[in-house]
């Protein structure tokens, strides 16, 4: 069976992979050797042949990533995540509360008018 590559998801899966890695960069702990030879392969693989994987027991093939790499992709970026939502909230803005407002109750627009039932 062909495959059919889109570029468009190839390009969009090439910035996802950009974004993680300099995401990971701004984290403390950085980029780990295996993570930087991780992305760099993926994204040398997606430039050559819009793809990252050939097994179709891997994930669609029409997605440019495996399933097990967009795992990985997301807990990569998800590591430069750690840095932005751990800063306690320092009080100068104050947090909004959500207030909901109660719905009215869905009405038919129709045009029929509701009857009473008539026993003859």
């Amino acid at each position: 069976m062909a495959r059919r590559i889109d570029p468009a998801l190839t390009k969009r899966a090439l910035l996802a992979l950009k974004r993680a890695a300099d995401k990971a960069n701004l984290s403390p702990e950085g980029l780990s050797e295996w993570e930087t030879d991780f992305l760099s392969s993926v994204e040398e693989r997606l430039k050559n042949y819009g793809a990252a994987f050939a097994d179709p027991d891997k994930g669609q093939l029409s997605a440019p990533l495996s399933l097990r790499q967009g795992l990985k992709v997301r807990q990569i970026n998800r590591k430069g995540l750690k840095k932005t939502h751990a800063a306690p909230h320092d009080g100068k803005q104050p947090q909004r509360e959500i207030k909901f407002k109660p719905r009215k109750p869905l009405s038919r627009k129709i045009g029929l008018k509701p009857t009473k039932f008539r026993p003859k």
